[in-house]
């Protein structure tokens, strides 16, 4: 036999092998693994299929792009908490008139998805604008107009404000608490912070990360009762944002996320030790616009964050999809890290910023039921679909891509940056037929 036959059998024999062990994070059948039927490969991809499924379904196969993401602690769906999390409520010009003139106003474009919504145990979004009732760009009063838009009152880009029915028309489409620090915050000057507040406390619907002139003494942060499988929990939340898009706060109405770095973590760590909260989610307003990545500000205050004491962080801002994370805190606690939620609803450009997701967090109570702690991360992709055309101002919502017919390219940008093995199919059974074990090394 000469030495390139020689070598080309060696490497036939070697991708045989290969084929059947399957490598760290192989998923090969037993019963697939052709030219294996024994020696100590054949037994190891039966051990491994074994254990996968065994009381758990086989775990993901882990993609380089795509970093999958388990938990050691395993998922009991009979005592899960899900956290269902979006990100920009973004309401342009074209999106504030067509509510507007629907009978549901901004209702109509969550609708498709409210279920997913309104079945998860809590659900959060960033709130990006006022809803301050008849306030100015120069945040004065004005009279208020007839309808829900005028683009005077009710506007969108560069000072938003929207009308209060937004804040009715979120927890109508589920939205259980919602962030109000980010950098259209004070895009109606002050008086426009304290309608915002007036608006969400009228409406009943729990923020973080604002307070109105007269309350100084209110907290940063709000905190949710969750009644859920696992039991009646308090769910803390902190939000905060990079700037005001250099709008003045003369009265430290909005959290800033780095020139109140510290405060922030010290509230964090107090929120920790309280025994009627039983977990911590901190939420910032942070990143470069229209980029995947983020920079290392937003990874070294997500680690500090994590260490003080919360156990995730829902980061909104760059109106695109950034990779998430599991990290380690120093005590040992296994916790998760999303940069961007992207959009949810706007009337941004480009598929970037239309394609999006809806993350799912289920939470467990750990060994002594006192503390809620992350055992399952999962995400829906989703679109904002409207209706573009000469003359055609509808329809226009966010929409479950799995449940369309198309978007084929909407979902593959995502796979980009997400894992495909971490998708949840967009029903309202969560976490049925998601469980599984870590991988066997």
């Amino acid at each position: 036999m000469d030495d390139i036959m020689r070598l080309a059998l060696i490497l036939l024999v070697s991708a045989v092998l290969a084929g059947c062990a399957g490598g760290r994070y192989a998923s090969v059948a037993p019963e697939k693994c052709a030219g294996c039927d024994s020696g100590a490969e054949a037994k190891r991809a039966q051990t491994m299929a074994k254990a996968r499924t065994e009381p758990f379904p086989k775990c993901p196969v882990p993609a380089e792009a795509s970093p999958v993401v388990s938990f050691s602690r395993g998922i009991d769906p009979a005592r899960m908490l899900t956290v269902a999390a979006v990100g920009d409520v973004l309401m342009h010009d074209r999106l504030q008139k067509y509510a507007a003139g629907q009978a549901d106003g901004f209702f109509t474009m969550m609708e498709p998805v409210a279920d997913i919504i309104r079945a998860a145990d809590v659900s959060f979004a960033n709130l990006e604008g006022p809803a301050a009732a008849g306030i100015s760009a120069r945040g004065r009063k004005m009279k208020e107009p007839e309808g829900r838009y005028d683009g005077l009152v009710y506007a969108g880009y560069p000072s938003f404000n929207y009308h209060p029915s937004i804040a009715t028309d979120l927890k109508r489409a589920g939205f259980d608490v919602v962030l109000t620090a980010n950098n259209h915050a004070l895009d109606r000057r002050s008086a426009g912070a304290d309608g915002t507040v007036k608006t969400l406390t009228d409406a009943g619907l729990p923020f973080t990360g604002s307070r109105a002139r007269k309350d100084k003494d209110r907290p940063w942060h709000v905190i949710t009762p969750v009644d859920a499988k696992a039991g009646a929990f308090n769910i803390a939340w902190l939000g905060c944002t990079y700037g005001t898009n250099d709008m003045p706060d003369p009265y430290g109405q909005i959290l800033n996320c780095f020139e109140d770095r510290k405060a922030i973590l010290e509230e964090i760590a107090a929120l920790r030790t309280r025994k009627d909260v039983h977990g911590v989610i901190f939420a910032p307003h942070w990143g470069t616009e229209y980029r995947h990545k983020p920079n290392k500000k937003q990874k070294a205050l997500a680690y500090d964050a994590l260490d003080a004491g919360a156990i995730a962080v829902l980061g909104t801002h760059s109106h695109v999809v950034s990779p998430w994370e599991k990290y380690l805190t120093k005590d040992g606690r296994e916790t998760f890290i999303t940069y961007s939620l992207a959009n949810f609803v706007s009337n941004q450009e480009g598929l970037a910023r239309r394609a999006s997701l809806i993350l799912l967090l289920g939470l467990m109570p750990d060994a002594t039921g006192e503390e809620l702690v992350v055992a399952a991360a999962g995400w829906i992709p989703i679109h904002m679909y409207r209706a573009d055309g000469k003359g055609i101002e509808g329809p226009i919502h966010a929409e479950a891509i799995d449940r369309t017919d198309g978007r084929k390219k909407a979902k593959d940008l995502l796979l980009k940056y997400l894992p495909a093995e971490n998708i949840h199919p967009p029903s309202t059974d969560f976490w049925a037929g998601q469980a599984c074990r870590p991988p066997i090394s």
